[in-house]
């Protein structure tokens, strides 16, 4: 069974217990879709101030919607476009202070400003991305974006 966690201690600390609590939510379970939810879930209720969090899996050489949390999204985004398909073409991370500043950016959600997307690679290929939007500017920090590409590494091992 699975309760919130009260994460304390410096954020070093609590994304350690982040990922700790990511390992033990999908050791053993091989699905997909249930292993790409539970992650949005786990980081929807650790993290702070984000209006939308969720996956974009690549299908038929774009990105479509998977598992989120947060408002209804885009369905389908071309892969070069916007954050997401950016972050999809360059294999890198990208991380918006302001989305209103980024060339081409696809507003889904108007209460987003800034945003963070971390490619999901196996075995060199492209599965998707991890998307993540906050209405604060600036809301995430190298040490976030350093977080969250480790949890995409523990997650990609599952999906």
């Amino acid at each position: 069974m699975f309760h919130v966690e009260k994460y304390n201690g410096n954020k070093q600390d609590q994304y350690q217990l982040l990922l700790n609590q990511l390992k033990a939510l999908l050791d053993g379970e091989e699905d997909q879709i249930a292993n790409l939810s539970n992650a949005s879930a786990l980081l929807n209720q650790f993290l702070d101030n984000i209006n939308w969090v969720g996956f974009y899996l690549m299908k038929e050489d774009q990105l479509v919607l998977g598992p989120f949390q947060g408002l209804p999204a885009c369905v389908r985004i071309p892969v070069g476009r916007g954050v997401c398909g950016t972050a999809a073409a360059n294999l890198k991370t990208e991380r918006v202070a302001d989305v209103h500043e980024f060339p081409g950016h696809i507003a889904c959600d108007a209460a987003s400003n800034s945003e963070i997307v971390v490619p999901l690679v196996k075995e060199g290929k492209l599965v998707g991305v991890l998307d993540i939007d906050s209405p604060i500017k600036n809301r995430f920090d190298e040490e976030d974006q350093i977080f969250l590409e480790e949890f995409v590494n523990v997650l990609i091992q599952y999906i």
